[in-house]
């Protein structure tokens, strides 16, 4: 009986390692080659999830792009993802990109890999992006030649983030002289105007006509992001002694009609009226001078908008 038993037990252990064998046999997996194993998508998590295509233009600076990668096959995925801004290229960690600058195209270079043994899977796409939509507004500073070499001009704009940067953070600033002041002369002082016909109207105007007499400072600022409140603040500050003379003494902070770039096509500048701008200056005594900039210099020239979420301009108090 005992022999009998030991044998059944051998059987047993015969059978159980057969099968053990066999399920070892099956569950090897046959090796794989797949060069698209899976798709790549990006969307805008801040509006949405809206999926981004090839050549989408529905960003904005500050909005967070997230990469998603569907794979065919159930592995542990190694992935490469970067994406080149002009001439700077970024490596993408976290499967997220924050929309960092305006007016520019976002070309991802999406990869994902799994190698393991026989097995090689790998998929790779590349999706450009146009940053398209934006506000770009003109702000001038009209000021007579003699103000600018008693004061200097100091800038604060804000931008997308609601934040106030100083003037040499500006996206683009210049100084340069108007092509169309007309200058005339008026008890041996000369002054600028827009106004062809008042400069004609003196006996004596200083020409010719369209001489580019009065300074400008220009500032050309684009926004990249709808749904904000803007401002641009001028504070001015002395450079230079009032000397024992007369001066001409003026400025006028203003700003030219927006140019919009939205999705929605009726969106424009509402508040922009066109005028005919003037621009004098005025005579002023030393005394008069020294009065005029110990006032300005405690003074701010201040435009306000509101650029609302489809791109339209209005002013704001």
């Amino acid at each position: 009986m005992k022999k009998n038993y030991f044998g059944l037990l051998a059987t047993v252990a015969i059978c159980v390692a057969a099968l053990f064998a066999a399920c070892s046999s099956d569950s090897k997996e046959e090796p794989i080659t797949d060069h698209a194993a899976g798709e790549f998508k990006i969307v805008n998590a801040t509006r949405g999830n809206a999926v981004l295509e090839n050549n989408s233009v529905e960003i904005y600076k500050g909005d967070v792009l997230k990469i998603q990668f569907d794979s065919k096959y159930k592995k542990d995925f190694k992935k490469d993802y970067t994406v080149t801004v002009g001439k700077d290229k970024y490596t993408i960690e976290n499967n997220e990109f924050i929309v960092n600058t305006g007016d520019e195209t976002y070309t991802f270079n999406l990869n994902a890999s799994f190698d393991e043994g026989d097995t090689h899977l790998s998929a790779s796409q590349t999706i450009k992006i146009q940053q398209k939509y934006k506000v770009s507004v003109p702000y001038v500073l009209y000021i007579t030649e003699d103000l600018t070499k008693l004061v200097k001009v100091n800038v604060d704009f804000s931008n997308e983030a609601g934040k106030t940067y100083p003037m040499e953070d500006l996206p683009n600033y210049r100084t340069e002289e108007h092509k169309d002041v007309y200058t005339y002369v008026d008890g041996g002082f000369t002054y600028y105007t827009f106004n062809k016909p008042e400069a004609e109207s003196y006996a004596e105007h200083a020409g010719p006509l369209t001489a580019n007499t009065v300074p400008m400072l220009v500032l050309d600022i684009p926004y990249y992001r709808f749904g904000i409140d803007t401002e641009v603040i001028l504070t001015y500050q002395q450079k230079a002694d009032v000397e024992n003379h007369d001066y001409n003494i003026g400025r006028s902070f203003e700003r030219k009609k927006a140019t919009i770039v939205s999705p929605k096509e009726d969106a424009n500048d509402k508040d922009w009226r066109y005028t005919v701008p003037m621009f004098t200056g005025e005579q002023m005594t030393s005394k008069e001078t020294k009065d005029y900039i110990a006032k300005l210099i405690k003074e701010k020239d201040i435009i306000k908008l509101r650029i609302d979420v489809d791109g339209n301009v209005t002013e704001r108090n």
